[in-house]
């Protein structure tokens, strides 16, 4: 809740909550503005805003909020404040932060966890649910955010790889490998929403491999959840153009940008990382 000044109070009141207001603001733009050192913001593109990105949306940023025809909403949230916390109540692990560079600041070697929230709207339907995630370069020189090959897009964004647990055990998403830039989680309508948790992950880790060579948020890590019709191929999702390209319900989605930094960015934990949000890369400058 932002801190309010009272004027009817003595100015020491006011005085002790602008210094506290100051020490935050102080706090939070530590790393940034160790990254703008190295790094610039580049242009605005059409990939920071995930409209018609994906083959799957099919619809424009007026009809985002048509909540009928959502079957779920899908929330990615990261500690992009660097406190050691992700929290959904805190508007700086969200929203416009998310699609701002420099966004999630990850060193390299060092691995934060994301966490992916699936909240049911629909539980009256046939067929499956389907949880994607995508890794996209984003090409910050040029306002449409495209490169223009593969080879391009690795040359000149940083490296990340997204894991389906701490250890490093289940390779989920890798930026600079063309067959791990897409990966999907299915459930269909007689498990949703009971058992997601035996369907879709409630976190995944990504670790920073390679730093940003020029531009903050040059990676993008990019979350669906579709409807796909009964029986429909797995590289359909629902509804297929049979039905006259109408779609039965709409794909909703969430999105963070990220950032790889050569070294972690100086953290100030609230709880000390006991959430173990963050871990590698010499998480010991956390002062």
């Amino acid at each position: 809740m932002p801190y309010k000044f009272n004027l009817d109070k003595p100015d020491n009141l006011n005085t002790r909550k602008m210094k506290t207001v100051s020490i935050l603001m102080m706090v939070c733009c530590t790393s940034l503005a160790a990254a703008q050192e190295q790094l610039s913001k580049g242009k605005e593109t059409q990939q920071d805003l995930p409209a018609n990105h994906h083959r799957y949306y099919g619809q424009r940023i007026n009809s985002w909020k048509d909540g009928d025809r959502k079957i779920a909403k899908f929330d990615l949230d990261a500690d992009l404040n660097l406190d050691g916390v992700i929290s959904n109540e805190d508007p700086a692990d969200g929203g416009a932060f998310e699609s701002t560079p420099p966004g999630l600041m990850v060193g390299v070697g060092e691995m934060s966890r994301v966490i992916l929230r699936l909240y049911p709207y629909r539980v009256d339907f046939n067929g499956e649910i389907v949880v994607s995630l995508e890794l996209t370069g984003i090409n910050r020189s040029d306002s449409s955010g495209n490169f223009a090959s593969f080879e391009e897009q690795v040359a000149n964004t940083g490296h990340v790889r997204v894991w389906g647990d701490p250890n490093k055990t289940q390779l989920l998403l890798d930026s600079a490998d063309p067959d791990k830039q897409f990966v999907e989680f299915t459930t269909q309508f007689r498990e949703f929403p009971y058992n997601l948790q035996f369907s879709v992950p409630r976190a995944v880790y990504v670790e920073g491999v390679k730093a940003a060579p020029k531009y903050m948020g040059d990676v993008r890590f990019l979350g669906t959840v579709s409807h796909r019709a009964a029986g429909a191929a797995r590289s359909d999702v629902a509804p297929s153009r049979r039905d006259g390209g109408i779609k039965r319900f709409r794909t909703t989605f969430d999105h963070n940008l990220i950032t790889v930094l050569p070294k972690p960015a100086r953290k100030s934990f609230v709880n000390n990382n006991v959430e173990g949000v963050w871990s590698g890369g010499g998480n010991a400058n956390t002062k």
